[in-house]
């Protein structure tokens, strides 16, 4: 595949995962990318309605189907697992709230594989009408069946707790042992 239907492609992605931004469109859109952004549609749209019928009718009908969460553990295998812990997250949010956008994307295809990534600004509500903001990396594998489009592996992963890193004076994340901004460290001790 050349760099640019890869770009294009990645454009296209971004658009579907994202409010609108672009200022012109291309003239001819890649069939392919237009599949694909239905599927992604549908998922959220799914999702947000907490219609598990819909959702797992997105999965390839394949006994090695994955999907992944952040930690040790969240690796659901099958389509039963996938069902399973589709039902576990809706949970934890009231339908009809998730709300996203997702500014940094990736992706491409060939022949009847396709993948994405993207990083993700989300917004929702527990059951109980707390808001909640965070953010999610997601990354998938679809393949081309004869039903069309259907995810074959679904990643997800978000920062929890104490694991994000410190940040430095101008915003960005430190390096591993990297002091902040402003500190010294202790001046070494004379024998």
């Amino acid at each position: 595949m050349k760099n640019q239907e890869r770009l294009l492609l990645a454009t296209i992605l971004a658009g579907v995962l994202t409010a609108p931004v672009w200022a012109a469109e291309p003239a001819k859109p890649d069939p392919v990318t237009e599949e694909i952004k239905a599927v992604l549609r549908q998922h959220d749209e799914a999702l947000n309605k907490q219609d598990l019928k819909s959702l797992m009718a997105l999965y390839a009908d394949d006994p090695k189907v994955v999907l992944m969460g952040t930690g040790p553990g969240e690796f659901w295998k099958g389509k039963a697992a996938v069902e399973e812990t589709y039902k576990q997250f809706f949970q934890d949010f009231k339908a009809g709230s998730l709300q996203h956008q997702c500014p940094e994307t990736s992706g491409g295809h060939d022949g009847n594989v396709a993948w994405l990534a993207a990083s993700c600004d989300m917004k929702d509500s527990t059951p109980d009408g707390e808001t909640r903001e965070y953010a999610l990396n997601v990354s998938a594998v679809l393949k081309k069946g004869k039903a069309g489009w259907r995810f074959q592996t679904f990643h997800f992963s978000n920062l929890t707790g104490g694991d994000v890193p410190p940040m430095e004076d101008d915003g960005q994340p430190m390096e591993e042992g990297e002091e902040p901004a402003g500190t010294t460290a202790p001046a070494p001790k004379a024998e």
